[in-house]
Order: structure tokens, then sequence, then C-alpha cells
């Protein structure tokens, strides 16, 4: 039987047993700092080689009849699970998984957060939420290889989790937009590290383990019957790179989506994202006139990156070259990945 004898396995007992301490995140956090050290060393093993589910098992290689049912086969998901106990101040639980946890520093969490952390009550919308934060912070900083880092961290972690609820929808949902994503790792630097946007990418060059994954979760959402943010970002993700298969994309299909996300899950990026595919549905013009409204309902467009990335382009298409030139000088600005940088710098200013 597996050794349950460890500092955070006493302590996450004496917790349940005793009541939660007077001040249960300076516990956890003291606690996972303490055990983050030797979870990375056996992370480190499992993520130095490719992925591949048929070899991966991500229950672990326990006796099953062995197993304690009570006890959760990971002890980053047990902490995960601990940091959203509800005497915790729901407000501060994201980063603590984030910053305690997860591994990630003020700084990377601070840059990354476009809104402030939701106020939930259950834990499993926390985990999921941590798990997802971790991933895509590290997306801008890592690497060409899908599991190094806390890239690796995610694609396991999502993938356990979606194994231990087997009925819910939105964990698969986490699981397939994880696998998806980090399937066009090897796809999205070309070379000299030259950054290279999804439309643009040799599909050829994807993880097709990890798509393999990503399709399989994705079904699983449908089977569970209830389709929420994360599925729906995960469907957009599988039509994006079908449509760079097939040289064609159903635009109509993905803004449906897009319209269903900003609908129960609106974000600053989902509504830029959808003025993107407008433009492939209805027209520049339209999405041209789409941004501006959404820029007069939220200001935060005016230092959002994507969105004058998005409205160069949209000049250009309308051969607005003097304003296409200034949105895009303006991206560029604001671009703080040296790789994205320079493709805005390389683009010509008549078709930003």
């Amino acid at each position: 039987m597996t050794d349950r004898a460890d500092p955070v396995d006493r302590g996450l007992r004496a917790w349940r047993e005793s009541g939660v301490p007077r001040n249960p995140e300076g516990w956890l956090y003291r606690v996972a700092l303490n055990a983050r050290r030797d979870v990375w060393k056996s992370a480190a093993a499992r993520t130095s080689v490719a992925f591949d589910p048929e070899v991966h098992d991500e229950t672990g290689h326990e006796n099953p009849a062995e197993a304690d049912p009570e006890a959760l086969p990971d002890r980053r998901l047990e902490l995960l699970t601990a940091c959203a106990h509800p005497d915790i101040d729901p407000g501060i639980r994201p980063l603590l998984m984030l910053s305690a946890v997860m591994g990630l520093t003020g700084r990377q969490i601070a840059s990354a957060m476009t809104l402030p952390a939701a106020t939930v009550a259950a834990r499993l919308p926390d985990v999921r939420e941590a798990i997802y934060g971790a991933f895509a912070i590290d997306w801008v900083h890592s690497a060409s290889q899908p599991r190094e880092g806390m890239i690796g961290e995610a694609i396991f972690l999502s993938g356990l989790l979606a194994r231990m609820c087997p009925g819910d929808g939105e964990s698969h949902g986490l699981a397939a937009l994880v696998h998806l994503s980090a399937a066009r790792f090897p796809a999205r630097r070309g070379e000299g590290g030259a950054f290279v946007p999804l439309a643009e990418q040799d599909p050829e060059a994807w993880n097709t383990s990890l798509v393999t994954a990503g399709e399989h979760h994705l079904r699983e959402v449908h089977r569970c019957g209830h389709v929420g943010r994360f599925g729906l970002e995960a469907a957009i993700q599988i039509l994006q790179m079908t449509g760079v298969r097939r040289g064609e994309t159903d635009w109509p299909m993905l803004l449906r989506l897009h319209d269903d996300l900003d609908r129960i899950a609106p974000s600053l990026g989902g509504s830029v994202a959808r003025v993107a595919v407008l433009a492939e549905a209805d027209g520049p013009a339209v999405a041209l006139a789409a941004l501006e409204a959404l820029d007069s309902d939220d200001r935060r467009l005016t230092g959002f990156q994507p969105a004058w990335v998005l409205r160069a382009h949209l000049l250009a298409r309308l051969d607005r070259r003097d304003e296409a030139s200034a949105a895009l000088h303006r991206a560029i600005e604001l671009t703080t990945d040296p790789a994205e940088r320079g493709y805005l710098i390389r683009l010509p200013r008549s078709s930003a």
C-alpha cells in the first residue's frame, strides 16, 4: 500500500479530524511549498517522454485492490482540492492554487489575468480553473515540446481529473481543450523559433497522440450531455484545426460556437476572437463595426494586444492602409512575446 505518512498527508488528515486551522491559506501555502520539490521530482520523470495514452496510466501503478478508495491518486490534485475548501476566501482560491501548488510566480499570475478571480463555492470548478490557468500562463513561455514544465502538469492533471469524474462534462471539456492546444506545440514555432499562427501551421507537425486524446475527451463531453465553457472552447479548437487540415473552415458553425461561449462565459479574449470569426462569416466591415462597439463598451481593449492585431487586419482588408499601419504599430508596442513581435514586425503594412 502507498505510504500515507508523509507530511502532506499527516497535515490533511489533521485538518479533516481537528478542523480548519486559524489561517488556512497560510497553512496550505506552507505545506504546498514544502511538498512541491518532491512532487516536481516525480513529475519530471513522468514528463520527460512524449505523451502516449496507451502507455501513461493516469491512475498510477498502484494495485487497485490495495488503493485507498477515499484517497486522491495524486498529491497535487489533493492539495488543489484542499485549496478549494469552503472556509478559504473564494476570491483567493485560484491564486493560492496557482502559486503554492502549481508553482507560478506572482508576476506570471498577475500579468496573465484580465479578469478578477471568479468567486465560486464548489471545489471542482476551482480545481479546473487552476489547472487551466497554469496551462494558459505557461503557454506563451514554453518551448515547442508539449510535455515540458507546467504544460506537462496540466496535461496529466486534466486527464486525471476527467478520469476521476467520468460523468462531469466540464472536466472532460478541460482535458479536451488542454490536450488539443498542447498538440499544436510542435507547429507553433518555425525556423529559428519564429511564431507560426494556427492558420499557417503544418497539421502534420501536430502531436497525433494528444489530438486523439483531445478528441476522445470531446466525445465524452457530448456523452455527458452538458457542454460548458471548456467544452465549447475545445469544440472551437477542433473546428479550427479541422479547417486548417481541410483548407476550408465552417465559419457559420464557428460563429455559433463563439456566440454560445459568449453567452455562458463572456471574456475579453473570447469577445475579440468572436469578432475575428465574424469577419470571415460576414465580412471585415461588419466585424470592424462590432469591434468598435466592443471598444466603446469595454475600455480595456485600448491596452489589449489581440484587439489591435485584429483591428489592423480588418482595416487592411478594407484598404484603410494608414489606419491599419497605425493599429499594427500599437499592436507591436503591446506585444511581449519576442517571437510574436517578430512576426508582426515582418508583416507587410498593406496586409496587416
